[in-house]
């Protein structure tokens, strides 16, 4: 038997199908536009859909083994709104759409952060759904005519299933949902014009849907007997299938942006977290709860010095032929420096996130070497993520051993770099699609494959390499550390 995973996200969609030992069999993928202008971010819902059958059929058409069962990971808090006659109406905001700020404001005015954050488990913020769903209640009649309101996760189960459920790390994006109690809140729902029963009914991830409907298996050559199980926020089933599932363990996942991913013991004090932007929000595993922090200058940044301080450089690698960041990697491969960089190049992540703020370079001379900056670049990421954390211990965080994920994994050097910064063990998997994995373990997970969610990431998330911390630089970066706190609290807000 397969078991497949299914990842919608911002700008496209990808399923990949596993053996039950995690070995891939067949995968397709197929991209989507995203529309808008003026800080507008929207996607097409009928678009997707059509990608999302097509990726679909491809699998029933050609895949060599018949699909057991399916989980679906999705983008956060974007909704679908659907009438009676089962047609959207209108596209979708996604995650950095501007709309939605004002109406956060009038919420925490008229409601209290620390409230919100107590039900929510979220920190008030337009990047959450509620605010802009207000938005779409004030300025279209999308909500009022909705019969159905789906996020994409609990979309395609209700187009494969005809049924509606949506995971808890889903609904939670919309910061409207009792992290507590796992059910809708009235009240919050209430302020964009939404009831509870337009909404997908909240369950667990890894509980069975339903079977896909005769109509849906026929038009897509699958299996009349597969499963539709439920999934979870893309971000949760990644983590997932990085294989997070130890309070000692925290995954990291670093692409444009950096997040790092740390079971919560319990939220803690609200007024703490709002101030830290710290979140608390249900895990795909059981009734355990994950908070993040996020660098949001990672890979662009890296991109940023490489057009700009390292140009010629990067022209010269070019010419070569040769890997720009694998170039950097060796040229910088035992080199110190006393540069210090803040990574805050136009929006700061934890512990004060913000869109409107401005990096520093400090310690610059006339015998500075471009590739110093490059150094201090990648040390000022690792800093900004150890400031967050060191804060988010609080908590009752505590963990030993950090995984490693996405593409600023494939650098040793950066690895190591956070072996020694942290002082812990830094691992990679195997796996490079752990979002459509994780979703593969919670399908064989429902469909009584695995038996449990442990027996699931023993067998399937496989370490591809280990570093541990290099002592001799323990002392170095101490020192840079903690100058790179004082320059924070002195620059940050500029």
């Amino acid at each position: 038997m397969a078991y497949a995973g299914l990842d919608v996200g911002t700008s496209g969609c990808k399923i990949v199908v596993y053996g039950v030992e995690g070995n891939v069999i067949f995968q397709a993928a197929e991209t989507y536009r995203e529309y808008g202008e003026d800080g507008y971010r929207e996607i097409d819902p009928d678009e997707v859909r059509a990608k999302v059958l097509k990726v679909l059929k491809r699998v029933g058409e050609d895949c060599p083994e018949k699909i057991a069962a399916l989980a679906v990971a999705s983008l956060g808090e974007s909704i679908i709104c659907m009438d009676k006659d089962g047609k959207s109406l209108g596209r979708s905001m996604v995650t950095g759409d501007k709309r939605g700020g004002e109406e956060c404001q009038e919420l925490i005015r008229e409601k209290g952060s620390e409230w919100i954050m107590e039900i929510t488990g979220l920190p008030a913020s337009e990047m959450y759904g509620l605010p802009k769903y207000i938005w779409m209640n004030r300025n279209t009649d999308a909500i009022k005519k909705a019969v159905h309101i789906f996020f994409y996760e609990d979309y395609v189960g209700y187009l494969l299933t005809g049924k509606r459920m949506v995971s808890d790390s889903s609904a939670s994006r919309s910061m409207a949902f009792d992290i507590h109690k796992k059910e809708w809140n009235e009240e919050l729902l209430g302020l964009a014009g939404i009831r509870p029963e337009q909404m997908s009914r909240p369950g667990r991830a890894g509980t069975v849907i339903g079977l896909i409907t005769e109509e849906m298996a026929e038009e897509l050559h699958l299996s009349a007997e597969m499963k539709v199980v439920v999934g979870g926020h893309d971000q949760s089933c990644a983590a997932f299938g990085s294989g997070l599932n130890d309070p000692k363990v925290g995954e990291c996942g670093m692409g444009t942006c950096e997040f790092m991913f740390l079971i919560l013991p319990d939220m803690g004090d609200p007024r703490y977290m709002i101030d830290h932007d710290f979140t608390c929000v249900p895990y795909v595993l059981g009734n355990q709860y994950l908070t993040s922090l996020e660098v949001t200058t990672c890979g662009i940044l890296k991109n940023w010095c490489r057009d700009t301080v390292l140009a010629k450089i990067a022209a010269e690698c070019e010419a070569r032929g040769e890997n720009f960041f694998a170039h950097m990697d060796s040229r910088i491969s035992g080199l110190t420096t006393e540069l210090l960089v803040l990574p805050q190049f136009g929006s700061s992540g934890n512990p004060d996130i913000n869109c409107n703020v401005s990096g520093t370079i400090t310690g610059l001379t006339i015998h500075t070497k471009p590739e110093e900056i490059y150094l201090a670049v990648l040390e000022g990421m690792a800093f900004q993520m150890k400031l967050s954390y060191d804060l988010v211990k609080k908590l009752g965080v505590d963990i030993r051993k950090m995984i490693c994920t996405g593409g600023g994994a494939r650098s040793d050097l950066t690895l190591q770099m956070r072996a020694d910064i942290f002082g812990m063990e830094v691992v990679t998997v195997q796996s490079e699609e752990t979002g459509t994995l994780g979703c593969m373990a919670l399908s064989a997970v429902g469909d009584g494959a695995y038996g449990s969610m442990e027996e699931a990431v023993r067998r399937i998330v496989r370490i591809a390499k280990v570093f541990t911390p290099d002592t001799s630089k323990t002392e170095y970066y101490k020192r840079k550390y903690e100058k790179f706190k004082r320059l924070y609290e002195t620059m940050h807000l500029f």
